[in-house]
């Protein structure tokens, strides 16, 4: 490892990037609001399986993932991980009997779970449970602080944990056949002399945002997602998820970099800005052996665009903002306190993000095919209550599913809610211009949506 660590103990280690990224984060929170980023899955337990094969499965994924036995420490030298062996604290697991103990009563039970903050530097970052009916086990419960796992890695502990209370789910199969990546093997990766050269890139990509960006563009002060207060409304829109699909295959193009394209016009509607810098989420699960590690690797990455000096033509357009999408993740690993540090030499102030855009919507992949005897179900724009009220002013999330629903959330003092209720109808009547017209123009949509939010 080549940055200064004079811990002699080899279980102690530095965070792995995006385990940091987390910690930076959170760091600004009052820790009584942690427990929102928590993430939890539910796990049937096969009807043979009893409730000492559970708690076995819940000790197993503990051997088998460095980051479910790991204590979190901070001290002048910044945030470490500290990794017990195998076997030496066994995991506590709740046994909850719950008549009626189906999957939506064994989700209300992680929800408890996830109430109250973890100790990080005494115990362990998760909770386990049991729920039983009748003395039976029903379902499995894990409950995880982001710190241990993203998305992926939750997908992975529950196919595996599914697979050794002996559901045939072939996933879950060959992960326990491998030997896993772990957290502390990939936060020396990160900082070795071997990666050197992939840093050096990475702090020059962010110099240069530094250099071409106006300040009063990038990046936003920190406390500006601070000041509490937030909308939110959903699109629900079959016809929209469709339209999407339709759009991706005639332009020849991801359904994501569609949408992504289609909510910059809309974050420069918005901004009243067609300059405009987005904040996707990269997984950074690319390459072996780290792609399918047990820990947290999601980081942010800065996607700058000018609605001015791009193609009009939307195709073209749309073609561009995926490739340099593509380039943005391919440079969203990072030590976070590194650019921290470039941030404030350079700006004077603490980095904040701000439009985010989160596609999810994996499912969306091709159109399907017409239905001419079904009616089309209608698109409906529902205003709904935000979970938070502090965070991005403008974050925009795609979800999957056969209506598609797509979230918006922002600070009213940027949109207030009736414009932001028909934005999202605006949302849903461009996808389906983009799904049949092939002249639109980047401008005349901009012109569109500009004039739908009433600017």
């Amino acid at each position: 490892m080549t940055d200064d660590d004079t811990s002699t103990d080899d279980t102690t280690g530095l965070l792995a990037y995006g385990q940091l990224s987390v910690w930076r984060v959170l760091a600004n929170w009052p820790v009584e609001r942690w427990p929102e980023t928590y993430l939890s899955a539910v796990v049937p337990v096969p009807a043979d399986c009893p409730l000492d094969r559970v708690v076995r499965a819940f000790g197993t994924l503990c051997d088998r993932h460095e980051s479910l036995r790991t204590l979190f420490t901070d001290g002048p030298q910044g945030p470490r991980q500290r990794v017990l062996p195998a076997g030496a604290r066994p995991p506590g697991v709740a046994v909850v009997e719950c008549p009626g103990a189906d999957a939506e009563l064994a989700e209300a039970r992680g929800r408890l779970l996830a109430g109250e903050p973890f100790d990080r530097e005494r115990e362990f970052s998760h909770r386990f449970a049991v729920v039983t009916e009748a003395g039976r086990p029903a379902h499995a419960v894990l409950v995880l602080d982001h710190l241990l796992a993203d998305g992926f890695a939750l997908d992975r502990l529950r196919s595996e944990l599914a697979a050794l209370l002996g559901a045939d789910v072939p996933d879950g199969h060959r992960w326990l056949a491998e030997t896993p990546a772990q957290p502390r093997q990939l936060a020396a990766a990160q900082r070795s002399e071997e990666n050197r050269r992939r840093r050096e890139a990475v702090v020059r990509h962010w110099r240069r945002l530094l250099d071409t960006l106006p300040a009063e563009l990038f990046p936003v002060p920190d406390d500006a997602g601070h000041r509490p207060g937030r909308i939110e409304a959903v699109l629900r829109s079959p016809g929209a998820r469709s339209s999407l699909a339709r759009a991706g295959e005639r332009l020849g193009i991801l359904p994501q970099g569609v949408m992504l394209a289609v909510n910059s016009v809309a974050t420069a509607a918005v901004t009243g800005s067609t300059r405009v810098v987005h904040t996707l989420q990269s997984s950074n699960r690319f390459s072996a052996p780290w792609r399918t590690a047990v820990t947290s690797m999601n980081q942010f990455a800065v996607l700058p665009l000018d609605l001015d000096r791009t193609p009009d033509s939307f195709a073209e357009y749309a073609r561009y903002v995926q490739g340099s999408s593509l380039r943005a993740y391919q440079l969203a690993s990072y030590d976070i306190d590194v650019v921290n540090a470039l941030v404030r030499e350079e700006r004077g102030i603490t980095l904040g993000f701000d439009h985010f855009f989160n596609f999810m919507a994996t499912d969306v992949t091709a159109a399907p095919p017409p239905d001419p005897g079904a009616a089309p179900a209608a698109p409906r724009v529902e205003t709904t209550r935000p979970n938070r009220q502090i965070g991005p002013r403008f974050d925009v999330k795609v979800w999957g599913g056969p209506d598609m629903p797509v979230v918006v959330r922002a600070d009213p003092r940027l949109i207030d809610q009736p414009r932001l209720n028909a934005l999202l109808g605006w949302f849903d009547e461009e996808l389906g211009r983009l799904a049949t017209d092939g002249a639109t123009g980047v401008t005349a949509a901009l012109h569109r949506c500009t004039a739908a939010i009433g600017g």
